[in-house]
């Protein structure tokens, strides 16, 4: 390697064209990168849907759920199953174990849930699919007073031909219910005709149908034989023969039913501005495109608005590259800020043609890291853009290191530059070298993490370990070149040059006193003290422990950052109608208009409208209003501060069962979710367990709201035969149809449509089906055609039922939820409580189970699985400095940087009042990778000293004194590359925040550290050896000498 350095060093061409290379490299990298906000994320779950149109929850769990997870629950892989059963449908989740092949649990799931034969006739065939989360494109709204009809017509045509466009994968929308053939029918026309459902029911599926039937081979060819009289419209349905009389005259199904071609019976809308809408949702394509798919996507919507029918109108609400655009602004801003800081640091260290070679090597390991990031498989995305900021303080550390020996050798041998920058340069190359091999090794952790956030993090880490390489190859094969033909520097001609550059040279001098002089003396004085030195460090490291673990730190896996928009929630209870949500979303859109016009927020906002749209969301027993606010660079009101001027004016709802305002991404989410498994299906034992566990809840301190699962108990009705029905012909089965033609209705076809498969619906009117009266007033009809009352033949009882029902690995499952106020842990306290209370909890609830939610559990195992991986990397570390050491001991010098590197971060949140998040994390990760570095640069020096037979006390010192510039400047110029982020005001910037201070703050720390701590250590630590050592030899001399002393007395 030192071969290859030289002859760098000494061809200065080879030198400038790999840099060249480089660089174009980088450029074509840009163009070739692909681009997206956040990279798609595969989970490890696999996701089975299913349909049963008109069953209850109860039933939906007992025919299609419990078969479902039978017959998978032996399948090898399965971590845990999560099901829900709900009206008509069921979702079962199946979290698959961490590093088993997700498509081969697929594969098997699918087989398992194919081969079920058992499901009941009237279901949908189950969709199977691995869950993946995708970013979306764009989000726009379709709005206008159109028909319904016309209104999703339109939106099916912009999906089909938005899906066309490049960079587009798919396009979803929601605000249109899907299509239905309605055919009510009168009863009083079924008596006038003497007619049934079931006759009804038949008719039409004899009369509407295409049926192929068969090929005729002939002499002159194949003959096909159809039969086509499938009804597609209401007029076709309506025309259809159900019945001839006597006398010859045909009675129609439009005679005896009212034929409507409408739209499912489903309570639901969505407005825009007060108008009724359609909401979209673009998906970008496989092979992310951001720029071209949003380019396309914008125009294309930009030429519908032209010929969209009188009073439609389309509305852009947000596009995901401003939120790209706006993260790429600023990290460029805060990267460009960064780098200026680091270049005047070290102008004040270092002549300014050294500085500025030493920012050239940094822009050339960011063209090598862009250049390579294809053949990678990372794109640019949010984390990615942040590594690149990150990595601007580590990268500048190898330049500093070199370029700092290179700068000292050229003073001591002014006359020949080109030997002076080849022996600095070999100097320095084994802790250089060994620094970026630890950096990598200890930014490994974020290879081997759960498959969720696996894009995330990967992504930091190549754009990480690219640029270290490529700040290697820059540092050791082209910086030697240049400093090499670097002329002596010569006092400037130019008054305020010559100014500026003695005052520089002042304060190099002054440094160089300082680190001889105070630095040194200190250091001197710290060693002779060493116990009291080392005993200082480890109490503030031991309090920095303390700190975390002991609370003062509140943690949460995701910092909850505002964001631009403000979401109303509101859950009514179980049967309250349609039309109470309906009255509450125009409650709130109301005052949220008003809100619009509060003088004092235009004021702040420079009369500039703050609130740019109101969305609607409303179903059954839900309310959802969407605020879009101004985007952060020019809305300089605080969310929070909208968001509780918006509580205030909405007031109290006494009549929700759940009501929440958020401003930022899963803000909505409860604070605190407990899962309680159930054993026996008992609903009083369930709500004991229940209300035991919210009364000790809600007795924490800050804990509020709480509530469960069991809240949406709703009635049920329950059919059972009675002893005498059979003598009159009829079984539960008649009744069970019976009931559910009058109250359901039966689907007697589909049709196809587009893309859509059309029901067509036979039932009675709706006004005949909104009451328990008719059930009650009914009349089941035995096989002669006679007609009894229901309660003759049937038991009809009211039951208590649910809404919904959840099950955890294949038992039932009650979710108990509850709100925290800020400042208190929601982690801490669900540990504190399970803790106090679980046990004896347990003994009076037997067959019941309390624990944490799966997703808590995720995230301890996400942490615990981070710290652990951290421990092997510092093993591997702790491998790689011994062997190039040849010590054991040396090693542990060089990692004392981390525990420490750890204490700084601490503080660093808690002086600035942050949480400790996943983001802190990944920032004590990349802390840990750089601040190993000062020690290995302080502790090859050290080591060059002794071989070179300086007493060890004396080199302890003069190693300090000597790497101090170096150490001060890697650790300063870290620090202040990311100064700008953490004075950033914006939204933008709060997410990364947490990572920056974890990382600056912990290299600050870590100076201290290797300055003083490091040295005093190994101080300390060769006198306890040469101790050892003393007493070691005594005790050989006294057993040696035994022997001799036994014979003579023996003489």
């Amino acid at each position: 390697m030192n071969s290859i350095i030289a002859w760098f060093a000494r061809n200065s061409v080879a030198a400038n064209l790999l840099m060249l290379t480089i660089f174009i490299g980088g450029i074509y990298g840009v163009e070739e990168v692909e681009k997206e906000v956040f990279p798609a994320t595969e989970t490890n779950i696999v996701n089975i849907n299913m349909a049963y149109l008109g069953a209850g929850p109860r039933e939906v769990e007992q025919q299609i759920v419990t078969r479902i997870e039978e017959a998978i629950a032996d399948l090898p892989g399965i971590f845990q199953i999560r099901s829900n059963a709900y009206n008509g449908s069921a979702n079962v989740s199946v979290e698959i174990i961490e590093g088993y092949p997700i498509k081969d649990a697929l594969a098997d799931i699918k087989l398992r849930v194919d081969a079920i034969n058992t499901f009941p006739g009237n279901t949908e065939r189950p969709i199977i699919s691995q869950q993946i989360y995708r970013v979306p494109l764009m989000f726009f709204t379709l709005s206008g007073n159109a028909d319904d009809k016309l209104m999703k017509a339109k939106a099916q045509q912009i999906a089909d031909e938005m899906a066309l466009l490049e960079g587009v994968s798919t396009v979803n929308y929601t605000g249109t219910k899907s299509d239905e053939v309605s055919i009510e029918l009168s009863e009083y026309q079924l008596r006038k005709y003497n007619l049934t459902f079931d006759q009804i029911a038949q008719a039409i599926r004899n009369a509407s149908m295409n049926l192929p039937a068969g090929t005729i081979k002939s002499s002159v060819g194949n003959i096909q034989i159809q039969t086509r009289n499938q009804a597609y419209s209401a007029a076709d349905f309506a025309d259809i023969v159900v019945k001839s009389d006597n006398f010859g005259r045909e009675i129609r199904l439009g005679d005896v039913a009212q034929v409507t071609d409408g739209f499912v019976e489903q309570d639901m809308s969505v407005k825009f501005n007060g108008v009724k809408a359609v909401d979209f949702q673009v998906m970008i394509s496989d092979d992310p495109d951001l720029f071209a798919g949003t380019l396309n996507a914008r125009n294309y919507l930009l030429d519908l608005q032209k010929n969209l029918p009188a009073g439609m109108q389309i509305d852009i609400n947000y596009e995901m590259k401003e939120l790209f655009d706006s993260r790429l602004v600023l990290l460029t801003d805060n990267a460009l800020g960064g780098l200026i800081l680091v270049f005047i640091i070290l102008v004040l260290f270092l002549r300014p043609a050294l500085a500025l070679w030493v920012c050239v090597g940094i822009a050339t390991a960011f063209a090598g890291a862009i250049w390579l990031l294809t053949y990678v498989d990372v794109t640019i995305n949010m984390f990615s853009m942040f590594a690149f900021l990150v990595v601007l303080g580590i990268v500048v550390d190898d330049a500093i290191v070199v370029g700092e020996a290179i700068y000292a050798q050229q003073k001591n041998n002014s006359n020949n530059r080109l030997d002076a920058a080849i022996i600095g340069s070999q100097l320095v190359l084994k802790p250089v070298v060994l620094a970026v091999l630890t950096t990598i090794i200890l930014f490994a952790p974020m290879l081997f993490v759960p498959m969720d956030v696996e894009p995330f993090t990967h992504s930091i880490f190549f754009v990480v370990t690219l640029s270290l390489i490529f700040s290697l190859v820059e540092c050791l094969l082209i910086l030697p070149a240049h400093l090499a033909h670097l002329k002596p520097e010569k006092t400037a001609s130019f008054a305020p040059l010559a100014k500026l550059q003695n005052s520089r040279q002042k304060f190099a001098d002054k440094m160089e006193h300082f680190a001889q002089n105070t630095y040194g003396k200190k250091l001197t004085s710290m060693v002779q003290q060493s116990s009291a030195t080392l005993m200082a460090f480890i109490m503030a490291c031991a309090l920095s422990v303390a700190t975390y673990i002991g609370g003062w730190l509140n943690t949460t896996f995701f910092p909850n950052i505002p964001q631009t928009f403000i979401s109303v929630n509101v859950g009514l209870p179980e049967g309250a109608p349609y039309s109470e949500a309906v009255r509450i979303a125009n409650h709130i859109e109301q005052v949220v208009q008003e809100l619009s016009k509060d003088e004092e927020f235009l004021a702040q906002n420079d009369q500039i409208p703050f609130v740019t749209e109101i969305k609607t969301n409303v179903v059954t027993g839900n309310a959802n209003v969407f605020v879009g606010l101004e985007i952060p660079e020019r809305n300089v009101i605080p969310v929070h501060e909208v968001s509780a001027k918006l509580q205030d004016m909405i007031g109290p709802l006494p009549e929700a069962k759940s009501y929440s305002l958020a401003f930022s991404f899963g803000g909505n989410q409860s604070d605190i979710f407990l899962n309680m498994n159930i054993a026996a299906n008992d609903l009083a034992s369930q709500q004991a367990a229940v209300d035991d566990v919210s009364k000790v809840l809600a007795s924490y301190p800050g804990v509020h709201n709480v509530r469960s699962s069991l809240e949406s108990e709703k009635v049920e009705v329950e059919l059972s035969l009675k002893p005498h029905a059979e003598t009159l012909g009829i079984d539960l089965a008649m009744i069970a149809r019976q009931v559910r033609q009058a109250i359901y209705g039966e689907e007697v076809q589909r049709i196809p449509r587009g893309k859509e498969d059309v029901r067509v619906m036979l039932k009675f009117p709706e006004s005949h089906r909104r009451s328990l009266e008719e059930i009650f007033s009914m009349r089941i009809r035995n096989p002669q055609g006679y007609q009894v009352p229901i309660e003759t033949v049937a038991d009809v009882k009211l039951i208590p039922g649910f809404s919904q029902i959840d099950r955890v690995d294949r038992r039932r499952n009650i979710a108990i939820t509850a709100d925290i106020q800020e400042g208190f842990d929601a982690n801490a306290t669900v540990e504190q409580m399970l803790q106090d209370y679980l046990p004896q909890w347990q003994l009076k609830h037997i067959g019941i189970n309390l624990s944490t939610d799966g997703n808590l559990r995720a995230q301890q195992a996400f942490t615990q699985g981070l710290q652990t991986n951290l421990m092997i990397a510092l093993a591997i570390a702790y491998a790689l400095m011994a062997i190039v050491f040849r010590s054991y001991w040396e090693p542990l010098l060089v990692l004392t940087a981390v525990p420490f590197g750890f204490m700084g971060a601490v503080w660093g949140h808690l002086l600035l009042g942050l949480d400790i998040s996943m983001m802190s994390f990944f920032g004590f990760l990349a802390c840990a990778g750089v601040v190993v570095n000062d020690n290995l640069v302080l502790l090859s020096r050290l080591k060059d000293l002794i071989a070179q037979g300086v007493e060890v006390k004396q080199a302890v010192v003069q190693a300090g004194v000597d790497r101090f510039r170096a150490i001060v400047l890697t650790s300063l110029t870290t620090f202040v590359g990311l100064l700008p982020i953490l004075f950033e005001k914006s939204n933008q910037a709060q997410f990364l925040i947490p990572m920056v201070v974890a990382l600056s703050f912990g290299v600050l720390f870590a100076s201290v550290v290797t300055l003083i701590f490091v040295p005093t250590l190994y101080w300390q630590s060769y006198k306890t050896h040469v101790w050892l050592k003393g007493l070691f030899k005594k005790l050989i001399t006294i057993f040696s000498n035994q022997p001799q002393q036994q014979e003579l007395e023996r003489q």
